[in-house]
C-alpha cells in the first residue's frame, strides 16, 4: 500500500524531533538518502566537527544542499559513531549475527530493530582510545561471523525513526527497543561516557575482546557512569580546548549545579564550587565578567528550582532545606503500604467514570496542550469553547459541555482591546459567563496588583498560587507557555521540566484541569511542523489538541501553512465523502456564510496517529445582523448516538440537542 503524503509528513516531523533531541544529547548526525543508505553530504568533516542545531534546522526547513546546488528533502538521518558522538554500535545485519551477539553477550539494553537485524548501542569511553570499524567476514580481530559488524571511528548507522522507503511505501521504520526499567525519555539523563566495564565473550579462534579493547566500553545505561566532573574533563580533553557555547555547556553546568544542590552545599560553598568548575573547564573570553556571573547565577537558580520542585518534602515554606528527624522518618515509614492486587477492584470502584469538562476533548483534572501556528485560531477556538462552557451551554460544536466549570484564563499574549473585544464577542454568542470566567492579563492588571507574573521564577509561581487561592478554578489556562515562562529555552528539556512541574502542581493541589497553549514550529515544504521545543514538554500531557486552519485556495494554504480543503475528506452517516467546506456549508442557516474553517485534531500526543480524532469547525456569520454561530462535521444524529453510548436517555438527548424526542428515538438502536 503506497504511503500517502500525510503519513510521510507525519514521519518527517517525528524525525525532526528525534534530530533535535540527538543533537542536544551531543550526537553527531548526517543526512542519508531515503532511496539508499548513502550520505547526502561530504561527511568526512562530521567525523571531527560537531553538527549544530542551526544546520539541522536548515536541512529540515529548506532541504539538504547537495554538490549540484539542489536541496533534497525528505531524507533519513544517521548517527556518526565513535568518539565524536560518544557511541559505538554492534551492527547485526542478519538473524545469525543477532543470535551470535546474544549468545556471546555482545549486547546492550538500548537496541534498534533494523530491517534484517539489530543495532546494539554502547558508550565510547572518550579517554583517548580509538575503535575502528570491524567487519565480520574479513577482520582478523573480530568474530568470523557474517553480518556481525562493529561501527566505531569513521562509521555511521541509521538512527530511529529513519525508514526504509521503497516504491513509494514505508516498508520499515527503525525503532528503539529499551531494557526493562529504562525509557527513551531517560536518554538525556544517561551518562553516555561510562566507566570501564568488564565484558567477557567466549568465542572461537584468535578473536578476543582484549584485542579490540572493548573492555573500555561500557553498556549504555550502566549506573556506574562517570560523574559530571569526569564527563566534562573527558570532553575538554577530547576537544583539546575549554568548552564554548554550542559544546553542551548549558546542560553540563545545570547538571553540575544540580549535583551540588542535592549534596546540600550552602550558598558560599555552592558558589565557590560552581565558579571553580567553570574556571577549570569553560571558556569565557567572549563574555564580560558580569555576563559570566549572571549566567552562573541563572544556572544555580535553575538547579535550586528543580531540586525544590523534585523534592518538595526536603524544604520548608520559606524554601529552606530541612532534615527529617529520625523518629519522624521511622513513624512515616511505618505508615507506608503498597497497593496490593486485592485492592485493585475496590480502588477502581472509588474512581468512577471519567469526567469531562468538554467531552471527549478535555477530561477533568488533566493536563492538555493546545498547539497551532500563529494566526490559525488556537486561542480563538479555546476562548470560544471555554466561554461556552462557563456560560452553561450543553454543547460546543461536536463537544458535549454539560457542566459549568469555573475558569481562570491567563492571557500573556494579547493587548487589552483584543482581550476585551474577544471576550464580549463570545459572550454575545454563548451568553453571560457571570463569575465562572475569570480573566488575568498583564495588559489588564497593574504590576502593583500582581500583573507581572513570570512562572519561570519562584516569585511568579508563588504569586500564581495566591491568585488560584482567590479564584479556586476548575480549569486553568496558560496562554501562551512561551510568554508565561519568560526566558524559556524551548530546546532545553530541563526548562520544560519547570513548565511540567507548574502544571502538575496546579492539577494536584487544586484538582483543576490545566490547559497550556503553545505554538508550532514553522513548517517546511515537507511536513506540517510540530510543537516547538524539546519533547520533554509532552511527558505529562494527557491530551494534545492541534488547531489548524483550512483554506479553499491552494496558494493561501501554502502561504499560511494551512490545510487545503480539496485534500481533506469528511464522511457523513450515509458513507458519502465531502470536503470540510462542502459539508459545513450544507449545515449553514439561511443567509449565512462561513468566515473560517479549522481542523481540530486531538489525542494522547502528536497528530496523525490511530488514536487521534479529527473534527472540523465552521465559524459562521449571519448576514442580516452579523451574529455568529458554530457548525461542525459531527451531525446531530452522531451526537445523539455518542450520548446514548454514555448512558444519556433519549429525553435528555432531546433537550440537549433541541431535537424532538420522537426523532431522537428513531436514531437510537
Amino acid at each position: 500500500m503506497t504511503t500517502n503524503k500525510q503519513e510521510l509528513d507525519s514521519w518527517f516531523n517525528e524525525l525532526y524531533n528525534s534530530a533535535m533531541e540527538a543533537v542536544g544529547r551531543g550526537w553527531n548526525l548526517i543526512p542519508i538518502s531515503i532511496a539508499s543508505k548513502k550520505p547526502l553530504v561530504e561527511w568526512k568533516k562530521y567525523q571531527t566537527e560537531l553538527i549544530t542545531l542551526e544546520t539541522v534546522d536548515d536541512w529540515f526547513e529548506n532541504g539538504v544542499p547537495t554538490e549540484y546546488g539542489q536541496r533534497v528533502k525528505p531524507f533519513n538521518l544517521a548517527l556518526v559513531t565513535g568518539a565524536i558522538s560518544g557511541v559505538v554500535v554492534v551492527d547485526c545485519d542478519n538473524e545469525e549475527a543477532t543470535l551470535y551477539a546474544m549468545n556471546h553477550n555482545i549486547k546492550s539494553p538500548f537496541s534498534v530493530k533494523t530491517t534484517r537485524g539489530r543495532h546494539y548501542y554502547f558508550a565510547h569511553p572518550r579517554n583517548g582510545q580509538r575503535f575502528g570499524n570491524k567487519v565480520g567476514n574479513n577482520s582478523h580481530d573480530w568474530p568470523k561471523q557474517d553480518g556481525l559488524d562493529f561501527r566505531g571511528e569513521g562509521g555511521y548507522v541509521l538512527m530511529p525513526p529513519s525508514i526504509k522507503y521503497k516504491d513509494g511505501e514505508i516498508v520499515h521504520k527503525y525503532e528503539w527497543e529499551i531494557g526493562v526499567g529504562l525509557g527513551l525519555d531517560d536518554l538525556e539523563d544517561f551518562e553516555w561516557v561510562g566507566s570501564p566495564t568488564e565484558v567477557e565473550a567466549p568465542v572461537e579462534g584468535e578473536f578476543s575482546f582484549g584485542s579490540l579493547n572493548l573492555s573500555g566500553v561500557s553498556i549504555v545505561g550502566s549506573e556506574d557512569g562517570a560523574p559530571i566532573y569526569e564527563q566534562t574533563k573527558m570532553r575538554v580533553a577530547h576537544l583539546g580546548r575549554k568548552l564554548r557555547q554550542g559544546d553542551g555547556t548549558d546542560l553540563l553546568m545545570v547538571r553540575f549545579c544540580g549535583q551540588k544542590v542535592r549534596q546540600g552545599l550552602s550558598d558560599d560553598d555552592l558558589a565557590k564550587a560552581v565558579l571553580e568548575f567553570h574556571e577549570e573547564f569553560f571558556d569565557s573570553s567572549a563574555y564580560t565578567p558580569q555576563e559570566t556571573k549572571n549566567w552562573l547565577e541563572q544556572k544555580v537558580r535553575s538547579a535550586r528550582y528543580m531540586d525544590r520542585r523534585n523534592y518538595p518534602n526536603d524544604y520548608d515554606d520559606d524554601g529552606n532545606r530541612i532534615i527529617e528527624k529520625e523518629e519522624v522518618r521511622e513513624e512515616r515509614l511505618g505508615r507506608l503500604r503498597p497497593v496490593l492486587g486485592s485492592d485493585v477492584d475496590r480502588l477502581l470502584d472509588t474512581l468512577g467514570e471519567t469526567e469531562y469538562w468538554a467531552d471527549p476533548l478535555i477530561p477533568a483534572a488533566t493536563i492538555t496542550q493546545v498547539v497551532g501556528y500563529n494566526g490559525h485560531g488556537k486561542s480563538f477556538f479555546l476562548n470560544a469553547l471555554l466561554t461556552s462552557m462557563a456560560a452553561g451551554k450543553q454543547d460546543f460544536g461536536p463537544y458535549h459541555t454539560g457542566k459549568r466549570p469555573r475558569i481562570f484564563y491567563l492571557d500573556y499574549d494579547n493587548p487589552s482591546r483584543t482581550v476585551l473585544l474577544r471576550f464580549r464577542n463570545f459572550m454575545s454568542m454563548f451568553g453571560d459567563c457571570g463569575e465562572n470566567f475569570n480573566m488575568w492579563s498583564p495588559a489588564l492588571i497593574s504590576p502593583d496588583d500582581g500583573g507581572e507574573m513570570n512562572l519561570a521564577t519562584e516569585a511568579g509561581f508563588k504569586l500564581l498560587g495566591e491568585w488560584l487561592d482567590v479564584v479556586k478554578p476548575d480549569v486553568v489556562v496558560i496562554d501562551t507557555v512561551r510568554n508565561a515562562f519568560g526566558g524559556l529555552e524551548e530546546a532545553s528539556a530541563s526548562e520544560w521540566f519547570k513548565v511540567n512541574h507548574v502544571a502538575k502542581s496546579i492539577r494536584t493541589k487544586y484538582g483543576a484541569s490545566v490547559i497550556m497553549v503553545h505554538h508550532r514550529n514553522k513548517p517546511g515544504e515537507t511536513g506540517m511542523g510540530r510543537e516547538a521545543g524539546s519533547t520533554a514538554q509532552l511527558t505529562d500531557i494527557d491530551t494534545q489538541v492541534m488547531v489548524t486552519q483550512v483554506f479553499r485556495d491552494k496558494q493561501d494554504a501554502k502561504a499560511k501553512a494551512g490545510l487545503l480543503d480539496a485534500d481533506l475528506s469528511v464522511h457523513d452517516m450515509s458513507g458519502k465523502d465531502w470536503s470540510p467546506f462542502g459539508y459545513l456549508e450544507g449545515r449553514l442557516e439561511k443567509d449565512s456564510r462561513l468566515r473560517m474553517v479549522t481542523q481540530v485534531s486531538f489525542g494522547k500526543v502528536r497528530q496523525q496517529t490511530e488514536m487521534h480524532k479529527t473534527h472540523y469547525l465552521g465559524w459562521a456569520e449571519r448576514l442580516l445582523d452579523g451574529s455568529q454561530y458554530i457548525v461542525s462535521t459531527v451531525s446531530p444524529r452522531q451526537k445523539a448516538l455518542y450520548l446514548h453510548e454514555r448512558g444519556v436517555s433519549a429525553e435528555d438527548i432531546s433537550r440537549q440537542l433541541y431535537i424532538p424526542s420522537y426523532e431522537v428515538k428513531q436514531w437510537l438502536p
